[in-house]
């Protein structure tokens, strides 16, 4: 009963913390109207299906003029305008879009109360998480990583938007730490991943290389377990990743068959050339993005793209201004030199591990989706959180020595 009041409190304290923005200082990173651009897709695809007509995709853009948004439209949410014209957002399927406008439309589920349930989602997720590692590796690095999602400004922004329904990212990272705590249930964990991967790409493909890879990431660390099965973890872990693949192509082939109307071949081949190869390739003699911010994402080089995200302007976890990521970095660096090459203990070549394992997960999407990084600098910065941020806090904390925090 202690451990279910435990965590149900732990719940509770997360839920206040997104909802009322307690360690959120940042005014513009509120998480009641933080990325409204975005959630703007959702917002009009339900105004349009209460009004209008229905359309095959999830989202959609009311304008008022060409290119031109209404800007008060959440205002006028109840009131009908002749003078909008409906747009489909054509670049992901929108099973958010889908999913709240019935809520909305149907059910009778006010906007607030379905940002509340997206935050009580999250809350949820994450706090499960900390308890599937807590249970697979030790207390202390469950209290990093519920610190840092309680104190991180970048998780607390997203967690009430309806377009990114940040939930969706770390649900199968929840249910693939609940296979390595079982593996004799693969029947039951994958299933749960492939749908889980699934709804996130149905709502779209941003973060997909790092949520992925997220996804795997425990099983990773897994390896460097002396008394895990080696073989059963290469295993899992092969079979997770073919599951994600998986996913994420599914989604695809549902989204090309909406975009070809029918014909599979005919939606990738547009999505291809207006949506990947339009935003990542400088085409010979193209002029698709001349003298624009996309024309200079494609042509920025990785190290540029990256070098964006080591530079802050606002807190790491409340009370820690960004400034201090870089010595963050410097310092977690010396201290697993310290304790691996000189003190030689061998258990922080699992820190190291983690370490490496956690930067990359972040890096992937920085790298692979270079263009996309390179513009969004406003809002990327979240991608850290998916355990960099936390082993960084981890390995500074073991300084300390709480002995009855690193056993399980």
């Amino acid at each position: 009963m202690k451990k279910i009041l435990f965590i149900f409190l732990s719940i509770i304290i997360l839920f206040l913390s997104f909802n009322y923005n307690i360690f959120n200082r940042n005014k513009n990173m509120n998480s009641n109207t933080y990325e409204s651009y975005s959630e703007y897709l959702v917002l009009s695809k339900i105004y349009q299906e209460k009004y209008s007509s229905h359309t095959k995709y999830g989202l959609s853009i009311i304008n008022i003029k060409e290119n031109e948004r209404e800007p008060n439209l959440i205002n006028n949410f109840n009131n009908y305008h002749k003078e909008y014209k409906f747009n489909n957002y054509i670049s992901q399927v929108g099973l958010q879009g889908y999913l709240f406008s019935i809520m909305y439309n149907k059910l009778h589920v006010s906007i607030k109360v379905m940002k509340i349930i997206c935050c009580i989602l999250l809350s949820v997720i994450l706090v499960m998480i900390c308890k599937m590692i807590y249970k697979k590796i030790n207390k202390l690095l469950a209290i990093a990583f519920y610190l840092t999602f309680l104190l991180s400004p970048w998780i607390a922004a997203f967690s009430k938007n309806l377009y990114w329904v940040e939930f969706t990212w770390f649900l199968p990272l929840l249910f693939s730490l609940m296979l390595i705590n079982n593996y004799d249930k693969k029947k039951i964990y994958v299933p749960l991943i492939f749908i889980s991967m699934l709804i996130k790409c149905l709502c779209g493909y941003e973060f997909i290389t790092t949520i992925m890879l997220s996804t795997i990431s425990f099983l990773l660390i897994e390896l460097s377990n002396e008394k895990s099965n080696k073989k059963e973890v290469i295993k899992t872990i092969f079979i997770v990743g073919i599951t994600c693949l998986l996913a994420f192509m599914t989604a695809l082939f549902v989204h090309a068959s909406l975009r070809g109307n029918g014909n599979i071949f005919t939606g990738l081949e547009s999505i291809y050339k207006e949506d990947i190869a339009r935003r990542t390739i400088n085409l010979p003699g193209s002029n698709q993005f001349k003298d624009s911010v996309y024309a200079e994402s494609i042509q920025a080089s990785i190290f540029q793209t990256v070098k964006k995200y080591f530079s802050w302007n606002t807190d790491i976890i409340f009370g820690i201004n960004g400034k201090y990521f870089k010595p963050i970095i410097i310092v977690t660096i010396i201290i697993l030199i310290i304790n691996i090459f000189i003190k030689k203990k061998k258990e922080c070549k699992k820190d190291f591990y983690m370490y490496l394992i956690f930067l990359f997960t972040t890096l992937s999407w920085f790298i692979l989706g270079k263009s996309h990084s390179y513009i969004h600098i406003h809002m990327n910065y979240v991608l850290w959180y998916f355990g960099f941020i936390q082993i960084c806090l981890y390995i500074i904390l073991k300084i300390f020595k709480i002995k009855k925090l690193e056993g399980k």
